[in-house]
């Protein structure tokens, strides 16, 4: 039973949603439009893939990259973050054949609707003990399923088959009932479930008989996704705010905001901190400014477990630094550009293609199979998709990344605060266009 003063809250929360003309928002703050009419349309797709994927004309990868390949282009539940698509991923790593095999049983008894709140919750302790088995046993707990992410993953599955009866274990949720002193944790995820639907099934009661109609699990999910978006309630959560002096005029400053589930500065050092900053300065001569802009983006690489050989001002005409991730024979050339108002390649293409051909053989020759190049800078003002394309078809780069220096910042946030391991980071960042903007970051590893 929820408490009277909590039930005004409810109710409180529902009418601010109301207000507000039912404004739809994401985790981050953002306004989704249209999202319950297109979640309708796009259902009628996702069933179809689970249900091939049941019939097993789907294998278990197939089924993985189907999914992943849907929601990059219908984002509509947040499934490409860490709770969903990446914990997906951690599920099939490292499986022989008849692993794969027992993963698929378990994944087609799971996935499918529930026919009870008992069902749902067997299905989730299930996967749970499998999750928890590899957990305990995986020396490095970066690169196993997190056992914590099996209740949004169902739910989300469940919601596909009838989004009427169950409602999808959202952190942000979770998040909001906290704030508003209904929720406590409980140590197995079957009992966090259990806690969640009962008293989501309440909170749509409360506001049925409030609001005289019919409320569904959206309604309730919307309603408190607003509460938690909404800028002027109270809360101890942050915006992460990076100051950046404008130019012209100092004594004004620009926020660059970037919505996040948390405080930027919460999970780096103050030095690095300051990266997006420095690269804006205009106190600092080209020189100067370009050697800490380097020396801090190395610091960076270093802190997400690269082996980084720095190179850069001093040195020659090299790029600025090589790192290496030897257990997956893995290797970047890095250019870090401090530009003021953003880097276009210009002339740049040629020490570029020299970096490459000196750099790419040595490589090579010391038995690292997959070479990238990561080109840091705040911003990229020019097209670099032609000059791309020639590089990674006549070298031997396999991929050409941009990656802005908040999103730099951002993967080293999410490492310490998700314990990502260096593979999760690589083989996320291969997988973006360009240019990589911490939005992609955001959107790959923060909570739902």
């Amino acid at each position: 039973m929820i408490p009277k003063d909590k039930i005004e809250k409810v109710k409180e929360i529902w009418d601010e949603y109301i207000k507000s003309d039912q404004i739809v928002l994401d985790t981050k703050g953002n306004e989704l439009p249209n999202i319950d009419e297109l979640r309708l349309e796009a259902i009628e797709s996702l069933s179809d893939i689970i249900l091939q994927f049941k019939k097993k004309e789907l294998s278990v990868g197939e089924f993985k990259t189907s999914i992943d390949s849907f929601n990059k282009r219908n984002n509509l539940w947040g499934f490409t973050a860490i709770k969903g698509q990446f914990f997906f991923n951690q599920l099939t790593k490292n499986l022989d054949d008849s692993g794969i095999k027992k993963l698929q049983d378990l994944l087609i008894q799971t996935i499918s609707e529930p026919k009870n709140i008992s069902e749902a919750l067997a299905k989730i302790e299930l996967l749970e003990k499998y999750c928890q088995n590899l957990y305990d046993k995986a020396k490095d707990k970066r690169l196993v399923p997190n056992p914590k992410s099996v209740c949004y993953f169902l739910s989300y599955f469940w919601q596909v088959a009838d989004n009427e009866k169950w409602a999808i274990y959202y952190t942000a949720s979770i998040q909001a009932l906290d704030d508003i002193g209904l929720w406590k944790e409980k140590p197995l995820q079957r009992e966090n479930y259990e806690q969640y639907y009962l008293l989501n099934e309440e909170i749509k009661n409360i506001l049925k008989e409030y609001s005289k109609k019919a409320v569904s699990n959206w309604d309730v999910e919307h309603a408190f996704w607003h509460f938690r978006g909404n800028p002027n309630k109270k809360t101890e959560k942050k915006t992460k705010t990076i100051i950046i002096e404008k130019p012209e005029e100092k004594e004004e400053k620009t926020n660059l905001i970037v919505n996040a589930s948390f405080d930027l500065t919460d999970y780096i050092i103050p030095r690095v901190s300051k990266l997006v900053e420095l690269g804006s300065s205009t106190e600092k001569s080209a020189t100067k400014k370009g050697y800490e802009f380097e020396k801090i983006v190395a610091e960076v690489f270093e802190q997400l477990d690269f082996e980084v050989e720095t190179l850069g001002q001093g040195t020659g005409r090299n790029p600025d630094a090589i790192l290496r991730f030897r257990e997956e024979n893995t290797a970047f050339i890095v250019d870090a550009k401090a530009y003021n108002s953003g880097y276009s390649l210009g002339t740049d293409d040629r020490a570029i293609r020299e970096y490459i051909n000196y750099y790419c053989p040595k490589l090579i020759k010391s038995g690292y199979k997959k070479i990238g190049f990561i080109i840091v800078s705040n911003e990229f003002k020019s097209n670099f998709d032609n000059f791309i394309n020639e590089i990674t078809w006549d070298t031997d780069i396999k991929r050409f990344i941009l990656l802005t220096s908040e999103a730099l910042l951002y993967l080293l946030a999410f490492k310490t605060k998700n314990k990502l391991s260096l593979a999760n980071i690589i083989e996320s960042i291969i997988g973006f266009g360009n240019p990589v903007t911490a939005k992609n970051i955001i959107d790959e590893f923060d909570d739902v």
